[in-house]
């Protein structure tokens, strides 16, 4: 299973710009950034950072095996070294957002965060930031050109979901090392989509367990000739945070001729355990579920079925499903043309 929590503010903060807040900003940034007038030398005392929140359950809603990832859509990137690492860590104290904006529209407020204040007139301990220094997690990015960043966060966010730590949820800090924000030779600049912008690339908090139901009963296994599979119960569209299971009818493209044409089709077949589904914005044609074993097709004895939960996908957007079926070395991709919406209000 896997579900998606969007962030409930963030905000970049500016070393060379340090009053500024950029609350309503659509771009986040992370790595270097200096004043047009500043000498490249300066690139050592120029460092963005930023810090986003969510609202973490922590009522132990998910499983204790749950991997977490932070998804981040990059906008655009600028003179990043390969290999460049970008550190997170945990905010050990609360902060507000505000108003501001940075390259929308430059407003300059103070009531909310910058790289010297955490909110209107209260100054962090440390200028850029206050954090707790473990736990931490780091990305590298190593494929050239750079792909949208995900980040295992597991170990800073599974405690606050158990509820193990005694450190107050305040979010996630993301920078370069100390080392490359000191050096004025590493001037790289990640832009990323906030949680304001306009597009489908806002930053995500992917959830994701390991939960397969296969019991297979009276059910038969795939025979080895072609099959046709549609599904039993989709709906055309979904109220956000709706979960359903979606039955697949699985069924022999062409059946052995017999005299009653309903027997023909009445065996019910089940796909294999190592079966997939993958959930795809129609628009954008961004993948939100991939074929892997948080996204496993299950069985009851009702036959396959999809469980379809909707909580973190967008509303007013369509989807498409695609399956994957594994039978011993062979894979397959069957034909299967369904989309649905996600509403709001259903």
């Amino acid at each position: 299973m896997r579900t998606f929590i969007s962030a409930t503010e963030d905000a970049s903060i500016y070393q060379r710009y340090p009053s500024s807040n950029t609350g309503l900003d659509e771009i986040l940034e992370i790595g270097k950034l200096k004043k047009s007038t500043d000498m490249d030398v300066m690139y050592a005392s120029s460092s963005v950072r930023s810090l986003l929140n969510f609202d973490i359950p922590s009522n132990q809603q998910y499983p204790t095996n749950s991997v977490y990832l932070l998804n981040l859509r990059i906008a655009t990137a600028k003179h990043v070294n390969r290999y460049q690492t970008i550190e997170v860590y945990p905010v050990s104290r609360s902060w507000v957002e505000g108003s501001g904006y940075f390259y929308q529209d430059v407003r300059n407020v103070n009531d909310g965060i910058a790289w010297n204040t955490a909110a209107k007139h209260v100054s962090w301990s440390n200028a850029g930031g206050d954090i707790a220094l473990t736990p931490s997690a780091s990305y590298t990015l190593s494929k050239m050109p750079l792909e949208d960043i995900k980040i295992n966060v597991t170990n800073l966010i599974s405690p606050v979901v158990s509820g193990s730590t005694q450190i107050p949820w305040n979010g996630l800090l993301l920078k370069f090392p100390d080392a490359d924000e000191g050096d004025s030779t590493n001037v790289g600049n990640i832009k990323v989509f906030s949680s304001n912008t306009h597009t489908v690339f806002a930053p995500k908090l992917e959830i994701l367990w390991k939960n397969q139901t296969f019991i297979t009963g009276s059910l038969k296994p795939l025979p080895s000739s072609t099959v046709s599979i549609i599904p039993k119960n989709i709906k055309e569209s979904y109220t956000l945070g709706e979960i359903d299971k979606v039955y697949l009818v699985v069924r022999e493209l062409y059946p052995d001729k017999r005299f009653d044409a309903v027997q023909r089709y009445r065996t019910t077949y089940y796909l294999p355990s190592s079966s997939y589904f993958r959930i795809k914005d129609v628009i954008s044609n961004v993948v939100l579920f991939d074929f892997d074993d948080y996204s496993l097709i299950n069985c009851d004895l009702s036959g396959s079925y999809i469980s379809l939960d909707t909580t973190g996908l967008d509303v007013d957007r369509y989807y498409s499903i695609d399956l994957k079926v594994k039978r011993g070395d062979q894979t397959s991709f069957p034909e299967f043309n369904y989309m649905f919406k996600v509403d709001r209000n259903g």
